[in-house]
């Protein structure tokens, strides 16, 4: 685990310049903690401050107006789903949530995940956030137990592994979410990345792949606003050409910034983003500052992949 200190998230996002859609569903985000209820997997290679659905409510509903968000098991719980059942419990309808399974995970279990309001679940091929990578077999296993379920295949890798990724994806039997874009190298524009191009080419292939456009700080490697800029073409193409298929959100508490951003904002720099910042000036442009265009990516599209208990 790094001993590097670790960022404790923003409490007071800047005002919206902008109109949040009524419904808006914020599509990723954590919860994790409080620690004495559910303690870090003792694998976890980062230690964050705690984000309890108390406080995620508190920021998300109350502060920056989204209707409800869907809580993604954060990879420093590991497998242990608890913390992401509880904030759905208490979260009165209006949370659906992304669990992380291994391959011995009972049907019964399933079910019971099912009944909480999980609708998928989220594997992560990053060394500097997960200890192990499940292997491709195990996860078409997994996936093919999810299936009857209805549920979806959430993948965060990096290009470096994506000559793995693509078959896997190609073959899998369950709807497919490509976390934060796939992490495109974002200062090769868009038209000239090969990688990048080898991702639209697969999401041409399947009508059941789903793009989340989310965490321009970790493409940037930045906190600061206006360096956010050269990741928006990224996100462009993908509404340009999977306009029923794209999903956005703030990815709070940002877990792990310290061994990523190298910019941040203020004197001293802080790293941690601005979770208005985000709303401001990565979600709303992403969208081409377009009211309905916001709306297909905030209300409608999530409807497609998670059935919250209230609308």
């Amino acid at each position: 685990m790094s001993t590097e200190p670790y960022l404790k998230q923003d409490s007071n996002p800047t005002p919206l310049t902008f109109q949040m859609p009524t419904g808006a569903i914020d599509a990723h985000m954590h919860v994790i903690g409080p620690f004495d209820r559910f303690p870090l997997s003792p694998k976890s290679k980062y230690a964050p401050f705690e984000a309890t659905w108390q406080e995620q409510k508190e920021i998300l509903l109350g502060k920056l107006g989204f209707w409800g968000f869907v809580v993604v098991q954060a990879t420093c719980h590991g497998t242990d789903n608890r913390v992401v059942v509880d904030a759905l419990e208490h979260m009165e309808g209006r949370a659906a949530g992304v669990g992380s399974v291994d391959e011995d995970v009972t049907m019964e279990e399933l079910r019971r995940l099912d009944a909480a309001g999980i609708r998928g679940v989220r594997f992560a091929f990053l060394p500097h956030i997960a200890s192990e990578t499940t292997p491709t077999e195990v996860i078409q296993r997994i996936a093919e137990k999810i299936q009857p379920l209805g549920w979806h295949t959430v993948l965060y890798f990096l290009p470096d592994t994506f000559e793995i990724m693509e078959p896997l994806i190609r073959s899998l039997p369950t709807p497919v979410i490509i976390d934060h874009m796939g992490r495109p190298d974002v200062t090769v524009p868009v038209e000239k990345n090969p990688y990048f191009q080898r991702l639209l080419d697969l999401g041409s292939r399947r009508n059941d792949i789903y793009w989340k456009i989310t965490s321009p700080n970790r493409y940037t490697r930045s906190a600061e606003p206006q360096d956010w800029n050269i990741a928006l073409p990224f996100a462009h193409e993908l509404v340009k050409q999977f306009p029923g298929n794209v999903i956005s959100g703030t990815d709070r508490p940002h877990p792990n910034m310290n061994t990523v951003i190298l910019t941040g904002k203020g004197t001293p720099p802080n790293k941690m983003p601005n979770d208005g910042d985000l709303a401001n000036f990565w979600i709303w442009p992403a969208a081409h500052k377009d009211p309905e265009t916001l709306r297909r990516i905030l209300v409608e599209n999530p409807r497609k992949l998670y059935q919250f208990k209230y609308r």
